[in-house]
This record gives structure tokens, C-alpha cells and sequence, in this order.
């Protein structure tokens, strides 16, 4: 598992927001090998996540997550030497300032729950962009554990032959013992081309109660979206992340 941090500056009037994801989601499959490019737009579900978060002065910071080993080189190849990224679209050509590469392996991260004396019970998810969930054939606009922990499990269990998270009767005993107990969120829309989709923003708490071994393995999956996202259209930019076990 890896985070790929970029930091870039761009001159001009325009300010950059996270609906600018979707064109950063452009740039990487333009600069990663074409055969490559053309698996990815073929599977339905991809082993990386990508975000945009503005800063001030005209800056930005390009986070990128993926949890298969190929891939993760395969996009270091493509990203980690890159001095500027060109914004059609957008007619504006960034410097990258600087890079950070953040490297764990599966043992280190299941490690950090399963090896501790007592297991973290309570974890905030604060929701950078714009996230949500397709249910029913329409899109949530408040999330559930059962959502959350289901996005995870696919995500992980879809590319990892080593550990598998996706036992549905394990899932769901997660699922029955995680309750958000505190939230501020607010409805934010997310632009794909002429699609608009509306999800929302904002963090949540949530309490993790019954066993230890449940306790501990919710810890692992929820640590998990840093890395993956959350919800739909992760690699497009939305269901960007940040877990913060409350102690």
C-alpha cells in the first residue's frame, strides 16, 4: 500500500477545488503506459485512488493511493518524475514543487491493530471531497457503517490474494457493531464532463463496540480509505479521506 503526495503551483486567476480531480484522473491515464491505461478503463474496479486538495497562493497537493504492487509502480514510474502537469482543459501547466512517497507493507498495517495492547474503539472520518454511495439506483446523501465497510472490503479483497476481507458473515458482524455517534456534514456536488453528482462533505464519528478481534479489524479496514477512498468514482477524484483514531 502506498500514498503518492505531489505538490504543485500553477500561476493565473482560475483557483483550483476538487472537482479538478477528474482532470488529474486524465493527466495520470495519459502519462501511464497505453496498454495499461486500456486495462483500467476496462475493469470496473481500480487499484488506486486520487484526490485534489487546493491550497493557498495558488497551490495544490495531488494525493494518489493504491494498494496493488504493480500498479503502485508503475504509477511512481509515470508521476514520481514529472516537473509539470498540463491542464488542457483548463489551459494551465503546474510546477511540481515537491514529492512524498509513503510506503506500507500488508504486515506493517494490520500489524498496527492487531499487535497493540487494546484496540482503538473510536475513529473520525473527515470527507476532503465530495463522497457518496450508490444505492437502489440513486445516490445517498448521508453514509452508513454498512456502506463504508462494504466499500472497503470490495476495494481491499478485489486485489489482494494474500489476506481476504470479503466473507460477507464477517462483514456484516463489523458492520453490527459500528454506529456513527456524531456528525457534521453538508451536500456538495461533484462534476464529471455534463454529470453532476451530489454527495457530501464533512466528517463523522464513529464508535466500534463488540469483540476485540472486531475491533481491531474494523480499525484496519477503516484505516484502509486513506488509501482506497470511499464510496463511487474514487479514481475520478471524489471519496477522498482522512482517518483519525479518536483516543
Amino acid at each position: 500500500m502506498e500514498k503518492i503526495i505531489l505538490q504543485c503551483k500553477y500561476e493565473g486567476e482560475q483557483r483550483a477545488n476538487y472537482n479538478w480531480g477528474s482532470l488529474f484522473h486524465g493527466f495520470l491515464m495519459q502519462a501511464l503506459p497505453a496498454e495499461t491505461a486500456d486495462m483500467l478503463h476496462e475493469s470496473g474496479l481500480r487499484p488506486f485512488s486520487q484526490y485534489i486538495l487546493p491550497q493557498t497562493d495558488q497551490q495544490l497537493i495531488w494525493n494518489i493511493g493504491v494498494w496493488e504492487g504493480n500498479m503502485a509502480e508503475q504509477i511512481m514510474k509515470s508521476v514520481g518524475s514529472c516537473s509539470r502537469i498540463e491542464l488542457a482543459q483548463k489551459g494551465i501547466t503546474l510546477e511540481v514543487g515537491g514529492m512524498q512517497r509513503i510506503i506500507q507493507t500488508e504486515t506493517e498495517h494490520f500489524s498496527r491493530f492487531f499487535m497493540g495492547d487494546n484496540p482503538c474503539r473510536r475513529y473520525e472520518i473527515e470527507f476532503l471531497t465530495p463522497c457518496t454511495h450508490k444505492k437502489d439506483g440513486g445516490y445517498v446523501l448521508f453514509p452508513s457503517p454498512e456502506l463504508i465497510i462494504n466499500s472497503l472490503s470490495r476495494r481491499y479483497s478485489a486485489y489482494n490474494e494474500n489476506i481476504s476481507l470479503d466473507d460477507p458473515a464477517v462483514m456484516q458482524e463489523v458492520t453490527r457493531y459500528i454506529r456513527i455517534v456524531r456528525y457534521s456534514l453538508r451536500s456538495a456536488v461533484y462534476y464529471l464532463e455534463s454529470t453532476k453528482i451530489t454527495g457530501y462533505t464533512g466528517s463523522i464519528t464513529l464508535v466500534v463496540g463488540g469483540p476485540e478481534q472486531l475491533a481491531r479489524l474494523a480499525g484496519a479496514l477503516l484505516s484502509f480509505a486513506e488509501y482506497s477512498g470511499l464510496g463511487i468514482k474514487t479514481a475520478l477524484g471524489m471519496g477522498g479521506v482522512r482517518i483519525k483514531q479518536v483516543l
